[in-house]
């Protein structure tokens, strides 16, 4: 390979500063996620697209370039000091190869590297056959290609040299158009080849060098069709001429026409240049010859009447480089900022994923701060510490929904909960013991213990009670608290694992732990309600299935108090008023006042049962409150159990099944802290400017 000597003519002191920075901005990789300012050859097939980047660039592309350009290949060039020059081919997946994960790995698996002097012809085409394999396109063998699926790509030749003798350039061929399909390129091929050509020329940060042959009609030229769509202004594109000295006599005119800008118009103006033909390249024409021959030749009649800094590659090389530099410049503000774009929502990304959790410590930290987070709420959600933004009737108002519950407990015990409604000592109901859903007076319990009295005479005396009758009585007066009981643990269970699900969610953005959570939490309400229940049945068989007693000296006042209500009832039938003076009938006030030995057993039947029942009643439903209910609450519920100390003693194991990230998250994450660093320093460079 011929070194590119003269092609400092595009450096100077203030453009190569940009310059290395955008080759910098290249190596980290930047351009695979934003463009960056780059020229690009665009023309119709044999348009002399190769051979006038080859005369740009110095590389000697091979005389059979037909089946090179089936694909793009672009040319970075790199200055670095000293040494010698290398070169590194690699192929960049297109968007059609992204899609195949297969094709994809093969194509970065791609991969040459060599000194820049073992370059030459015969080795460029080499390596464009080699990467033509890979991307599974014909090469130049002589292969019949009529019957092959794929005859073009859009995955990317990228050949990178660098060396002392470069400059900071980066130039794309791309596939030239054609206009007539045939068997060997069809009319699909034309709709790659286009949609590639728009991709490059629609990109603000390209520079355009739109290339014609002198001697077809520029009218046919689509490509400036398609150059002026894309920069209407004309500001990025640069119009080419090759092929001159391929013109008929007196054809040169109508060139020299659009030479001069008076046909197509274009801000930056036109070029012409004469690049090496097939024989020249075949006679061992070198590039420096090739430059000596297109001086020579814009030296003749007509060619010198044109401006000697608008004829030859010598002259487009420095317009270019300022062209460059200027675009660069222009769109170097911009471009830090779409970096700086990146970086944030590279960050974002990285953050919403957590902490990384690879290794069984980096699990443990994590669940244990996620614990402790856990923790954090449901103590607030007890303690009714409720966020401002949280709706009236929201489920994670625990401690509010955990008080309706226990007063709608209470009120349905106290209304439901025995099977007869007690009576004041007037004979009516109590209004206390009142179901709304039960008419007054349809169940008398006075004739129902009655009954029970005669159903229960054994060898006691005449007005006593069968010690075992009061214990019967007050079993299937109760006979309601199991349902009830019941149904509110019911109740609180389901608030519970409403409550645990939604904050599961409110704690753990990660759907994966959130899951382990969440099975890890109903797991554990699941065995609580067997203990719960169980709880719940032994409590019941204390107050119902033994002896009754209580040291709770409110049994003996209510008694009393009931007692005392009766006899004053019966007084008061008589007609006498407290505070009234009056004879009385001392007989009368006897009977009255004494009945019958059985009425006077069902009467203090029914008043013991009921001062017990008051005592009863209350002492369960607290019970069951207390003792059952805010059991589950505790430090070993259902809730509070997911703590730091849990999580400090899990396993390994344990910590993996629960915590350890899956292959596809991990793989992100490190996918994602790549291109953070890659865009730290990128940013880093792009702000020394």
């Amino acid at each position: 390979m011929t070194a590119v000597r003269d092609i400092q003519e595009m450096d100077n002191p203030e453009r190569l500063r940009y310059f290395r920075v955008i080759d910098q901005l290249r190596g980290f990789g930047i351009n695979e996620d934003l463009p960056l300012p780059q020229i690009v050859v665009v023309g119709d097939q044999s348009s002399g697209k190769s051979s006038l980047l080859e005369g740009l660039t110095g590389l000697s592309f091979p005389i059979a370039s037909d089946l090179c350009t089936r694909f793009a290949t672009q040319i970075v060039l790199h200055r670095t000091p000293g040494g010698k020059a290398l070169v590194k081919a690699s192929i960049v997946p297109g968007p059609s190869s992204l899609d195949d994960e297969a094709q994809k790995r093969r194509l970065l698996e791609f991969d040459m590297q060599m000194d820049a002097d073992e370059l030459s012809g015969s080795k460029f085409a080499w390596v464009l056959d080699e990467a033509a394999e890979y991307m599974g396109l014909p090469n130049s063998d002589g292969q019949d290609i009529e019957n092959l699926t794929k005859r073009f790509s859009d995955d990317i030749l990228r050949i990178e040299i660098s060396g002392p003798d470069q400059h900071h350039l980066s130039v794309v061929d791309v596939p030239g158009l054609f206009h007539n399909p045939t068997k060997y390129q069809t009319r699909e091929d034309l709709s790659v080849i286009r949609r590639l050509i728009e991709t490059y020329t629609t990109d603000a940060r390209t520079i355009i060098l739109a290339v014609m042959d002198a001697r077809n009609n520029l009218a046919n030229q689509e490509v400036f069709k398609m150059a002026r769509a894309a920069d209407p202004a004309g500001i990025r594109t640069v119009g080419i001429i090759t092929k001159c000295d391929a013109l008929q006599s007196g054809d040169e005119n109508g060139v020299l026409n659009i030479a001069q800008n008076n046909v197509e118009h274009l801000q930056h103006g036109w070029f012409v240049v004469r690049n090496r033909s097939t024989k020249e390249i075949q006679e061992g024409v070198t590039i420096l010859e090739r430059h000596e021959n297109e001086r020579r030749f814009f030296q003749q009649v007509p060619w010198n009447a044109l401006p000697k800094d608008r004829v030859g590659v010598k002259a487009l090389k420095p317009f270019l480089g300022q062209l460059l530099y200027e675009h660069i410049r222009r769109e170097f503000p911009a471009l830090v900022k779409e970096i700086e774009d990146l970086y944030r929502e590279t960050q974002r990304k990285v953050e919403a994923l957590g902490a990384s959790r690879q290794t069984a410590a980096e699990q443990r930290q994590y669940l244990t701060r996620l614990a402790n987070r856990y923790q954090r709420n449901v103590e607030d959600s007890l303690r009714g510490n409720y966020a401002a933004d949280l709706d009236t009737k929201s489920q994670l108002k625990l401690r509010m929904h955990l008080r309706d519950l226990a007063d709608q407990f209470e009120k349905d015990l106290r209304s439901k909960g025995h099977t007869f409604p007690f009576q004041q000592p007037d004979g009516s109901v109590d209004t206390d013991y009142l179901d709304q859903d039960v008419e007054p007076g349809v169940q008398d319990i006075m004739g129902w213990i009655h009954e029970r009295y005669r159903d229960a005479r054994g060898a006691e005396l005449p007005g006593t009670v069968n010690p075992t009758l009061l214990i019967n009585l007050f079993r299937q007066q109760t006979v309601q608290w199991e349902q009830i009981a019941g149904d509110y643990l019911e109740q609180v269970f389901q608030l519970v694992t409403e409550y645990s699900q939604l904050e599961s969610c409110r704690t753990e953005e990660d759907k994966t732990i959130r899951a382990s959570l969440e099975s890890l939490i109903l797991s554990r309400i699941e065995s609580t309600k067997v203990s719960a229940r169980g709880q719940l049945i032994d409590l019941l068989h204390d107050e119902r299935g033994g002896i009754l007693q209580t040291v709770n000296h409110y049994f003996a006042e209510t008694l009393e108090k009931i007692r005392q209500e009766r006899v004053i009832a019966r007084v008061q039938a008589l007609g006498l008023q407290d505070g009234q003076c009056q004879t009385i009938d001392l007989g009368k006030l006897t009977s009255a006042i004494h009945l019958s030995n059985e009425d006077q057993a069902v009467n203090d039947i029914h008043d013991v049962l009921k001062a017990y029942y008051k005592v009863a009643i209350k002492r369960f439903g607290d019970y069951v409150v207390v003792s059952v209910v805010e059991r589950l609450m505790g430090d070993q519920g259902a809730l509070k159990f997911f703590s730091s100390e849990h999580i400090g003693g899990l396993s390994d194991l344990q910590l993996a099944e629960m915590a350890a990230e899956s292959y596809t998250t991990s793989a992100a994450r490190v996918e994602l802290e790549h291109r953070c660093q890659r865009y730290r320093e990128a940013l880093h460079v792009a702000k020394s400017v």
